[in-house]
């Protein structure tokens, strides 16, 4: 009895897995391609700059506030803090990665390259290497 039915499931996994390779279903009418006026790629270029410059800020603030609690830690004194050499010594690289991120990515930078860009000049060669096709996608 058990054979029969292992043979059963197999045959109506194999007929479902059949049926999964049907065409699908075009439409009467064939659709016109996009238009391409429709879509400004500087639209999409200027948001995936603010997208970058976003996240970019996002990250300084993160390693900046991370090398301030360190650094506030260990000035502090308590049961758990490090020394105070010992907690300049680590919060001193997160602080400098922290602020560096902030100088390189503000917001006057930012407003700068998108205005040059929507002038006509393009994306200096800095921030083209780093957009990445998910600054191109809509902010969640």
């Amino acid at each position: 009895m058990r054979k029969q039915l292992f043979v059963t499931g197999a045959l109506l996994l194999a007929a479902l897995g059949a049926r999964a390779q049907d065409t699908p279903v075009l439409p009467a009418v064939p659709q016109p391609p996009p238009d391409p006026t429709l879509v400004k790629p500087a639209t999409d270029s200027v948001q995936a700059v603010r997208n970058l410059f976003r996240k970019r800020r996002n990250g300084g603030t993160a390693y900046t506030s991370v090398g301030g609690l360190v650094l506030a830690t260990g000035v502090l004194a308590g049961p758990f803090s490090l020394g105070a050499t010992e907690s300049v010594a680590i919060s001193v690289p997160f602080l400098a990665v922290g602020v560096g991120k902030l100088v390189r990515f503000g917001h006057k930078k930012e407003e700068a390259i998108i205005k040059q860009y929507q002038a006509g000049k393009p994306l200096p060669a800095a921030v083209r290497k780093r957009l990445r096709q998910e600054h191109f996608e809509p902010a969640r």
